[in-house]
């Protein structure tokens, strides 16, 4: 049954095509098309639009290096800061977790290692992919 449907359209589409005739593009064809790809802005194609604003990288910086300049002039002692007057429950206190807490001084080195190398890397990662969609 299904070998007597596929016949049946295929001579249905073969007296079709028998029917009817080929058609040309005019003259000009090529040429217009290609005026009109020509006329195509590239720089509105392809928009560029980072995925993180740069007001959010300023933060991030500002975020990060308070923190490396916290950890590198805390010297390990506990502050009487605005942690300490936060009232937490006797089965979680926060400020005793905090001051038993310290960084080695290699811990610290690390930290802010891979923080001056991460900027270093930020603006060199960016000049590669600006370069690239330029090509």
């Amino acid at each position: 049954m299904k070998a007597n449907i596929d016949k049946q359209v295929e001579e249905l589409v073969s007296k079709m095509m028998k029917e009817t005739i080929l058609e040309k593009p005019s003259n000009n064809f090529t040429a217009h098309v290609m005026a009109q790809v020509t006329d195509i802005n590239l720089s509105k194609a392809y928009v560029y639009k980072p995925l993180i604003s740069k007001w959010v990288w300023y933060i991030l910086f500002v975020a990060v290096s308070s923190l490396v300049i916290y950890l590198l002039f805390n010297n390990g002692q506990p502050s009487n800061g605005w942690l300490y007057n936060l009232n937490f429950s006797s089965k979680f206190n926060f400020m005793k977790g905090l001051s038993s807490f310290h960084y080695s001084k290699t811990t610290v080195y690390a930290c802010v290692l891979l923080t001056v190398m991460l900027f270093i890397q930020i603006p060199i990662l960016k000049h590669h992919m600006d370069k690239r969609l330029e090509a």
